[in-house]
């Protein structure tokens, strides 16, 4: 990927040195387990962590320039540099033990990575939505005035696809947690399950259940999948901003530098280039993950074809990705949301956002509904084609009703009034706030003095499930009578009892005490296994 569209952190991380970093984890795990398992020399370890350190990339090349091959370039170099010790590197795996669960670990840390920049935009955008929540503005159906809302909920509305994302790049992270150790055709002709279990658990990794000479690519495809649903999230946010920011409309507009310029022509223009920015690198993204859909098909056990694919597009998407995040993060922070702008336009038809209102109030009243929506349809379209040409009062529309018998007749003028109340359609969105964000507008000012960080709303903060397996003799003595009366039914169950967990941290450095509490204090002889899933 260009520079231009290239943050540091994760450069380095899809860096020709990160991928040999990650290859050299999993050979020393292996060698781990040569060392616990097989009983070879401990010293091979020390022996690999020098060859490491006294090899590098440039030395991988140089040789893959004469073997054509890359791990076989890389592990002739290590392997020398360990002098007899190096017998024992690389033994008993293929290339692809070695590549794919090497990959795995660097799409586990790019997901992660990605996660910084997404909680930078989550939180950005909450704290606009919880400023604006009182904010009216014109909502709009095919671009076309509809009724009012509240701005703050069209933000909530938007954090709301973004925290669905943000699930979505938790869930691959799973998905993509697998390593194998299998061998040529994942038979385990040189290695065995145990095996193989023992030394992926010092990677975090489980086995791949079934593999072939590699892990199927349909894993790396449903991570470019939750990857593209945060390109599509963040291209809607930006689509809405090039709306907001045109002339006829100018309700939000991007951040203008006192030195930049719009224009090589025309100085007075201020373009939305960021938003179009970030819209013109979502369908790269979109690109790319559609070359890993083409991915999964392999020959037999597995060919190559996949491999100039992932090399091109798996840095290129998490890079781009990685940059157009932390840019719409940017963008969410420091726009320009101009609630007077708004109000302008949700005057600008005259009240006309009320006539639905106006159709279900007649229809209440007794009036025929096709009657009632000729009616007032009569008497809002010469009012919509007025305002395009002349700038109509703001209740031109309440004026035009009021002239007519029929309507204020059934209504009354006190009611027909109270129907251009703009607080009415806003009267819900303390509810939906609270479905979103765990906590509602007054709760904050109230409790948090209008704070929105980690500590006041609930959908910022990390949360865990925890979860404890007993041991299967250890039972209560009611789980013991269900277990007995099932036996008696002719069904053969075994009842394993666990205990769930679940855990909200506002501060996002409490994870790794939360680790360390739960292998230390929770762990005794009745527990079989703890494990940790991160739930948001």
């Amino acid at each position: 990927m260009i520079a231009r569209y290239s943050r540091p952190e994760m450069s380095a991380l899809w860096s020709e040195n990160a991928k040999y970093a990650s290859w050299s984890r999993v050979e020393r795990a292996h060698l781990e387990g040569l060392v616990e398992r097989r009983g070879i020399p401990a010293a091979v370890l020390s022996a690999f962590d020098s060859a490491i350190q006294s090899t590098n990339a440039d030395d991988y090349l140089r040789r893959e320039q004469e073997t054509g091959h890359d791990v076989i370039a890389y592990v002739a170099e290590v392997g020398a540099a360990m002098g007899d010790f190096g017998r024992w590197l690389h033994q008993g795996l293929t290339s692809s033990d070695v590549l794919d669960t090497a990959l795995s670990l660097r799409l586990i840390e790019s997901l992660e990575l990605l996660g910084k920049p997404l909680e930078n935009l989550r939180t950005a955008l909450a704290k606009q939505a919880f400023s604006h929540v009182l904010t009216p503005a014109m909502g709009r159906t095919h671009g076309i005035h509809a009724e009012p809302l509240s701005f703050g909920q069209v933000l909530a509305g938007h954090f709301e696809e973004f925290q669905r994302a943000h699930f979505g790049l938790l869930e691959a992270q799973k998905l993509c947690s697998t390593g194998k150790l299998s061998g040529a055709v994942g038979q385990y002709s040189q290695l065995t399950p145990d095996y193989e279990a023992h030394v992926l658990s010092k990677l975090k990794l489980s086995p791949e259940p079934v593999a072939t000479q590699v892990i199927p690519r349909d894993r790396i495809l449903r991570v470019g999948h939750a990857c593209e649903n945060l390109a599509n999230a963040i291209e809607r946010f930006a689509l809405n901003v090039r709306h907001w920011a045109r002339t006829e409309l100018q309700e939000v507009i991007e951040p203008f530098g006192s030195k930049q310029k719009g224009s090589s022509a025309m100085p007075h223009k201020k373009n939305p280039v960021l938003a179009e920015n970030l819209s013109g690198l979502a369908r790269t993204i979109r690109g790319y993950v559609q070359m890993l859909g083409q991915n999964t098909a392999l020959w037999h056990e597995r060919d190559i074809s996949h491999s100039s694919v992932e090399r091109l597009a798996l840095p290129d998407l998490f890079i781009t990705l990685d940059f157009m995040t932390a840019r719409c993060a940017d963008l969410v922070d420091k726009m320009v949301i101009q609630p007077e702008v708004m109000k302008r336009n949700l005057d600008r038809l005259g009240g006309l956002w009320a006539s639905q209102t106006v159709l279900t109030q007649l229809t209440n009243a007794g009036m025929n509904r096709t009657a009632a929506y000729e009616l007032v349809q009569k008497i809002a379209l010469p009012l919509n084609m007025q305002a395009a040409r002349e700038t109509l009062p703001a209740d031109a529309f309440l004026k035009a009703l009021e002239a007519q018998p029929a309507v204020v007749d059934l209504l009354g003028r006190e009611q027909l009034r109270g129907m251009f109340n703009v607080e009415r359609f806003l009267q819900h969105t303390g509810n939906r706030f609270l479905s979103v964000f765990g906590v509602t507008p007054d709760e904050v000012n109230r409790l948090f003095n209008g704070r929105v960080d980690t500590q006041s709303v609930p959908a910022l903060q990390r949360k865990y499930r925890v979860t404890v397996s007993l041991q299967t003799d250890v039972l209560d003595t009611e789980a013991k009578t269900i277990e007995e009366h099932m036996h008696s039914q002719g069904l053969n169950a075994q009842l394993k009892r666990s205990k769930v967990f679940t855990i909200s941290a506002p501060n996002a450095d409490e994870k790794e005490r939360l680790l360390s509490y739960i292998s230390s204090v929770l762990r005794n002889e009745v527990m079989e296994s703890i494990s940790v899933e991160v739930l948001q």
